[in-house]
């Protein structure tokens, strides 16, 4: 364990769910971790596991080594004013969307920037976070940040330039997934299936389908090609999916994520 002081400004599910992954792995101790939130009663359960809490971000930035900036974008330019002045030689870390890191860089010209796109599943500890390179960053920081998405799932570095790109990947992604399940459970039950059993059905197959992407060995075509038999039930789906322009509306889905991301940067 390392002596960092860590400080989280945001008590909602995000920066919650990243503390208490860094807590049961033992990255830091609750004793290490200052945390603010406007509202007490998101604060509780934390100060109940022995994390110092208070509603005052100044505070925060005052005692971190390391801040952990776990606000929404729109919430994110008023919270840098704020401690902007007191930030000088901290390693500040933003979980927010479309904030770019050269942006954040022009608001806090004396502290050290890493960005990190995580996602939603990090709050069951199987998240996948994209985090920029360490640039000015001391390396035992720069581990320690690491450590900490990574007690909550994977994390792949990427130059900070191609952090937005990431975000339809990986950060918007799971609701991509969501969306297709929910549709797949729709279809079934018009068909006379229950919804529960082919949720359950579909969640597992999505599932399954991942940790053969992850540990198989194959590319996502190959193992396509393996599902299909030549004049079979997949084949015959797939072809809707090359008609209806499967692969046109993904690229489009992109393409307006990234824009998006853009946009909240300006």
């Amino acid at each position: 364990m390392n002596g960092f002081m860590l400080g989280v400004v945001g008590a909602g599910n995000m920066g919650g769910a990243i503390l208490r992954g860094a807590l049961r792995a033992n990255v830091m101790s609750p004793d290490q971790v200052w945390m603010s939130n406007p509202h007490t009663d998101k604060l509780k359960p934390f100060g109940d596991m022995g994390v110092h809490t208070t509603t005052s971000n100044l505070e925060v930035v005052r005692q971190a080594d390391i801040l952990l900036l776990a606000v929404k974008p729109q919430v994110l330019p008023g919270v840098l004013e704020e401690i902007g002045p007191c930030t000088s030689g901290k390693c500040v870390v933003s979980i927010a969307a479309g904030i770019s890191q050269a942006w954040l860089r022009e608001q806090l010209p004396e502290a050290r920037i890493i960005c990190v796109m995580p996602n939603t599943p990090l709050m069951l500890g199987c998240g996948a976070s994209a985090m920029t390179e360490q640039g000015d960053v001391p390396e035992a920081q720069y581990r320690f940040v690491r450590q900490m998405f990574e007690a909550a799932g994977l994390v792949e570095i990427l130059p900070a330039d191609k952090i937005n790109d990431i975000i339809p990947v990986s950060g918007s992604s799971p609701a991509f997934f969501f969306r297709m399940a929910a549709r797949m459970v729709q279809e079934a039950e018009k068909r006379g299936i229950d919804p529960e059993t082919a949720l359950h059905l579909a969640a597992k197959t999505m599932e399954g389908s991942a940790r053969m992407l992850l540990e198989s060995g194959h590319t996502a075509a190959e193992l396509e090609r393996q599902v299909c038999s030549p004049g079979g039930t997949t084949l015959a789906a797939l072809t809707a999916f090359d008609e209806l322009g499967f692969d046109r509306m993904i690229g489009e889905a992109f393409t307006r994520c990234i824009r998006r991301a853009d946009e909240l940067g300006k």
